[in-house]
């Protein structure tokens, strides 16, 4: 395991001096209260690396890679605070010194992590999600910037109770209120209980999703109340108050077996228009870090790097396809709605419904929740739970379940999958995000596993994968199930050849099992 300190890297530098100018800083948890040069050097931290973080964050959205800024924002308060108990333990006595993390797409936090130990240049941090830049958007065990891979959300927590009961030390695992809604995080609650591992999370609750306010898709759904209901000791406090924050940290490490700290805060603190806003999700805009960057005292010559950012052109011209791109993740939602426009009023309600897993954005579902919100049920992050309740409500041969999410995560639903084909339920199936795309996060986001759900039982022929615009309409009435698979990126329109005409015209009609 990697021992964290603060050791200025000799490598190139970043125009925020996060790593020169960092305070060290040593924290005993026994003592649940800060001195005030502690209290001093910890505020002073936080707030450079919140400063460093969105300048970093920024450059994916200035090279078109997307990214991510509100939840490594949030957790710096705990990461500065954590690195401040771990400088008090330099041999790793007792702590392993590795930062877990459960919510995946907080990686700019592992990076920044990876510029402070000198495991690579700081510099590199303005290369974020770019291709082949070795800061994928996911933290990933294949590249020097990565302590471990995150997998997909929520897949973390068993796995560090592995690490606790291997090792015998302390393990922390960074943790969220979204993360926090897999079922997987239930069952190692039950399991380190049960193990009285020693391990602490803590939890940045910012009651914030992709698509909004955790607590207004899950409104009775309690992440203390739930953990503790499981066994373990539960320490609360208001994430933005360093002193509370250290305070139930230090408390959730007293406490002998598994703890957690669950901090409550607003997404992007002091970040004006993100703040409690689920744009703070995603990569902060080039204007919106500009403007507090601004407010923070930087001048041109560290926001104006943003302006100079461009985003990879490929330069060749493709035979054979048009110019005119579209996105066939969009297309699916509005295929949906098209089949769903020709029954009559009521039908829809009583035979179709739509649930989707917090990524109803990226997989078209958000253009059936507004033409057709009777069919449209907003769920948590619960991909296995929402499939199977998708697929019960086609249990009955004149329904039909819809369920979306991204390729990568289909893995998570193969056993559920296999009950839908066993109980030959109506469900359709999309899965976005599917194979290569032209950013680099290879295990989260994108899927390259697709024909492997192609394994269906031999009593079910009709269990199939799709590739295609058109398919939708063709196979919505379809039974059994039936799995749709789209890029993430916008793609041409094949054409005839010397023409500009599309090879699939407006008489092109699919149809299942012929060879195109």
């Amino acid at each position: 395991m990697t021992i964290i300190t603060n050791a200025n890297s000799q490598q190139a530098k970043f125009p925020i001096p996060f790593i020169e100018n960092y305070k060290h800083v040593v924290l005993d948890p026994v003592k649940t209260e800060l001195t005030e040069d502690q209290r001093d050097a910890l505020k002073h931290n936080i707030q450079l690396w919140r400063d460093a973080m969105v300048l970093f964050t920024a450059s994916g959205n200035a090279r078109g890679v997307a990214g991510h800024t509100g939840g490594p924002f949030d957790s710096v308060v705990e990461l500065c605070i954590l690195l401040g108990i771990l400088a008090g333990d330099p041999d790793g006595e007792k702590y392993v010194h590795t930062l877990f993390d459960e919510a995946g797409h907080r990686v700019p936090i592992q990076y920044m992590l990876a510029a402070f130990r000198g495991k690579i240049p700081a510099s590199s941090l303005l290369t974020y999600r770019a291709a082949y830049s070795g800061l994928p958007g996911h933290p990933e065990l294949n590249h020097p910037s990565a302590d471990f891979s995150s997998g997909r959300l929520g897949h973390m927590w068993p796995f560090v109770n592995g690490v606790a009961l291997s090792e015998k030390k302390t393990v922390f695992c960074l943790g969220s209120d979204g993360a926090q809604q897999e079922g997987n995080d239930v069952e190692a609650a039950r399991l380190a209980v049960n193990f009285k591992l020693d391990v602490k999370l803590i939890i940045d609750d910012n009651n914030m999703t992709v698509i909004g306010p955790s607590r207004d898709v899950l409104p009775d759904f309690d992440i203390a109340k739930t953990l503790a209901a499981e066994g373990l000791a539960v320490f609360e406090a208001n994430g933005e108050d360093v002193d509370a924050a250290y305070a139930a940290i230090s408390k959730t490490i007293q406490h002998k077996g598994p703890a957690c700290a669950i901090l409550h805060r607003l997404i992007c603190p002091g970040i004006e228009v993100l703040e409690g806003s689920n744009h703070g999700h995603d990569a902060i805009s080039v204007d919106h870090a500009v403007k507090y960057l601004k407010k923070r005292g930087y001048g041109p010559e560290i926001y104006g790097i943003l302006h100079e950012m461009q985003g990879a052109k490929d330069p060749r011209v493709y035979q054979g396809s048009s110019k005119e791109k579209e996105g066939n993740r969009y297309v699916f939602g509005h295929a949906v709605n098209a089949c769903l426009d020709e029954l009559a009023p009521g039908e829809a309600e009583r035979r179709v419904t739509v649930i989707d897993s917090d990524l109803q954005l990226s997989t078209g579902l958000s253009f059936i929740r507004k033409e057709h919100p009777e069919v449209f049920h907003n769920s948590g992050i619960m991909e296995r739970a929402n499939l199977s309740c998708a697929a019960g409500f086609g249990f009955n041969n004149d329904k039909q379940g819809i369920f979306a999410t991204f390729t990568a995560f289909s893995e998570m639903c193969l056993s559920e999958m296999t009950m839908a084909r066993l109980n030959y339920a109506n469900l359709l199936c999309h899965f976005s995000h599917s194979g290569c795309d032209d950013m680099a996060d290879n295990t989260c986001h994108f899927g390259v596993n697709g024909f492997f759900l192609d394994n269906g039982l031999e009593e079910a022929p009709e269990n199939k994968p799709y590739f295609c615009r058109e398919v939708v309409k063709r196979i919505f009435w379809d039974k059994g199930l039936r799995t749709v698979f789209s890029t993430r990126s916008k793609v041409p329109y094949i054409l005839k050849e010397n023409s500009e005409d599309r090879f699939y015209g407006p008489d092109y009609v699919f149809e299942p099992g012929k060879d195109e």
